[in-house]
């Protein structure tokens, strides 16, 4: 365990020779502090210098190695004064030109005549080029045919050749070191690489199969230690020497609200509620996410089983991401429960002094039966007298840390966390792997479909505020977004500032507010109320009404620089209209010409399906960008497509939940355990 211990370490020329004077600063820019770190930087790309290509073959951009004859080098003058050396190569099928920046010795060190592989990316222009390609005399590349040599990202100051050498020493030195992780039941059941050998062959590959093996062994290892991870935390709570409850099965209260509303619940609310009710009844602790789209009413059906529970003897805790709305799920139900002798309190950072002290009084008392509030649920002075069931709204939010501090102030750890950005399957297996998933898949009757427009130009612009100034006069209200505060030199965006300008120059007849995240949560208050309450026809806001705000008379969002933002972020924005009984039009104003966001923009205008869109988000950018790059831990997954490999996600996720069972939810492996606490410690604490 203590030679485990070393390798994570960090890095100095006594423990890596070939490091240098100021290797270990150069690997640090690179994120490596350690020899962990060192050991699992992985290629991003190799190069099978047996698979050698005709210049004549070459059709488009493509990484290639190519054996060619040098036939001119020159050093031709550029306007820009930086010094660029040019070849030109042959290999008898086509010609190639190859480029160098700011290394004008290659002028000598290159010789016409000779035979060399060069290898890099090319790309077509006028001709075919190569930009900093690597390039060896081809009678040296005669020794080392069998090779498939390795491709790292690196720094201008840290080449190929100094990090393979750096990388060679390290695997040689401490691949040894690296204990297997993988129990050696699973590693036997499903054939898995072991992991020193697949540590060298996913460095120094022996053969292209050899190199497969290794890329499936570290695929299922990464899955593999954040599934164990999370699943682990719910064989905790299933293994908790908790006595199992019983419910009386009360419902009179939750019969009453359900009386008192105007419209009737869905199928889609009436099944999920319905579930979760046999679920509690069975005396099992829950451990669910409500997953739906914007505007398919999971606020309800939080609300029903806090009220059930409470009816039932326990106190419910709801904890929301922002104060505004938190503040909007208090006063949705405060009078509707408190006519029913249920007692609704907030709690948020803005509680302060005597005023604090005597709720937090009165919740320990037992004297409060549902707390609602932000991350100031989490504090240690909040304490319950019978806590039984806890409800996040927004789960990907708030961290797996946060979630646990919550979940332990409750006599039953029954937990139920919401999330109103749909989440493809593979995905939900990736992050929620340690919840059932409810799925609220339809929407309220009556809602009419948000008509949404992308807004490419200065005429079409134009346009679309005549619109509004007509819908306006009718008495609508509308929401226009800015993706910042203040005006940004850097960044050709609009501000709030700018934004509010532009509106009140175009729409000079309206009462207009603004909202964003540095106003005092009284400011914000206020304003949102003012906007509710139609004191204000517009609203000029950030990103800080993306999430829960309602607003049921506003029926236009305008969102600013379209291209800043995620798809399932356009469509949390888009969610905030539609919710009444008027058309809701949603318009997209940008003049990208980025590929990338015409196609998120695109998306928008062609579907509102909340989970088509989360596919294509997933598809065009990072998962954790979407869900924040620390929050989900699934942010640095090297070898998993999270769109395309749910067979494999899956099987991680059943070896992990038969293993966990066969063992009373313990992991065995220590060196398993050890990987566990790295990756949570930093990359979901932090």
């Amino acid at each position: 365990m203590e030679r485990y211990k070393r390798i994570f370490e960090e890095i100095s020329q006594h423990s890596i020779k070939s490091l240098g004077d100021k290797g270990a600063v150069k690997l640090r820019k690179l994120g490596i502090k350690t020899l962990y770190e060192l050991l699992y930087y992985f290629p991003r790309a190799y190069d099978d210098r047996t698979n050698i290509k005709k210049i004549g073959d070459l059709r488009g951009e493509e990484y290639v190695v190519i054996k060619a004859s040098l036939l001119s080098v020159d050093i031709p003058p550029t306007r820009s004064g930086l010094k660029m050396t040019r070849a030109r190569v042959t290999d008898g099928t086509g010609m190639l030109e190859l480029v160098w920046f700011q290394m004008p010795y290659l002028k000598k060190t290159l010789k016409l005549g000779e035979e060399y592989i060069f290898i890099g990316h090319v790309k077509r222009g006028y001709t075919f080029q190569m930009t900093n390609p690597e390039f060896k005399l081809y009678k040296s590349q005669k020794q080392e045919q069998g090779e498939i040599l390795p491709i790292y990202s690196t720094i201008k100051d840290l080449n190929q050749n100094a990090l393979r050498r750096i990388l060679k020493e390290a695997v040689a030195t401490y691949s040894r070191e690296l204990t297997e992780n993988i129990p050696e039941e699973i590693l036997k059941k499903y054939n898995i690489m072991g992991r020193d050998v697949a540590l060298k062959e996913i460095h120094f590959p022996t053969n292209p199969k050899k190199l497969e093996d290794a890329k499936r062994r570290f695929s299922i290892e990464e899955l593999l230690v954040l599934e164990m991870g999370i699943l682990q935390k719910r064989f905790e709570v299933d293994l908790k020497n908790i006595e199992i409850y019983t419910l009386e099965n009360k419902k009179e209260l939750v019969k009453k609200y359900l009386g008192n509303l105007a419209f009737d619940l869905t199928k889609a609310q009436k099944r999920v509620v319905t579930d979760i009710y046999k679920e509690l009844n069975s005396g099992r602790i829950i451990n669910r996410l409500i997953q739906g789209d914007v505007g398919s009413g999971k606020t309800i059906v939080s609300m029903l089983l806090l009220l059930y529970m409470v009816e039932n003897g326990y106190q419910g805790a709801l904890m929301a991401p922002t104060e505004i709305l938190a503040v909007q799920h208090y006063l949705s139900v405060k009078e509707e429960f408190e006519a029913l002798g249920i007692r609704v309190e907030l709690f948020t950072g803005s509680l302060k002094g005597k005023a604090k002290e005597r709720m937090l009084s009165e919740l320990r008392e037992g004297k409060i039966d549902i707390a609602i509030g932000t991350h100031a649920l989490i504090e240690e002075s909040v304490e319950f007298s019978n806590l039984g069931l806890i409800i996040i709204d927004e789960q990907h939010r708030f961290g797996v840390v946060q979630r646990k501090q919550l979940r332990d102030k409750g006599v039953l750890a029954n937990l139920i966390v919401m999330s109103a950005t749909p989440i493809p399957r593979s995905l939900a297996l990736s992050i929620y792997g340690d919840l059932d998933v409810s799925i609220i898949d339809e929407l309220p009757p009556g809602r009419k479909p948000i008509r949404t427009k992308w807004i490419a130009d200065g005429e079409e612009h134009e346009k679309m505020y005549g619109f509004i100034e007509k819908k306006l006069h009718e008495g609508r209200q509308a929401y226009f977004i800015a993706p910042l505060i203040e005006e940004s030199e850097k960044l050709s965006s609009k501000s709030t500032e700018e934004l509010l300008r532009e509106v009140q120059e175009k729409l000079p007849d309206f009462r207009t507010g603004v909202l964003h995240g540095k106003m005092k949560n009284s400011e914000k208050d206020e304003i949102m109320h003012a906007f509710k309450r139609h004191e204000l026809d517009i609203l000029v806001s950030t990103t800080v009404i993306e999430v829960g705000v309602n607003v049921p008379n506003s029926s236009i969002m305008v969102i600013s620089n379209a291209e800043r933002f995620g798809l399932s972020a356009l469509h949390q924005l888009r969610g905030r209209v539609g919710r009444g009984e008027h058309q809701s039009y949603c318009f997209l104003v940008s003049e990208t010409e980025n590929d990338n966001s015409k196609s998120r923009l695109k998306v928008m205008e062609s579907t509102q399906d909340g989970f088509k869109i989360a596919e294509e988000d997933l598809k065009l950018r990072k998962s954790g960008e979407i869900f924040g790059t620390k929050q989900s831990g699934i942010s640095d997954l090297k070898f998993i497509d999270i769109v395309h490999d749910v067979k494999t996600i899956k099987l991680v996720r059943d070896i992990c939940m038969e293993y966990l069972a066969a063992n009373q939810g313990r992991i065995l492996n220590p060196y398993l355990n050890m990987d566990i606490d790295e990756k949570f410690t930093d990359s979901i604490k932090g």
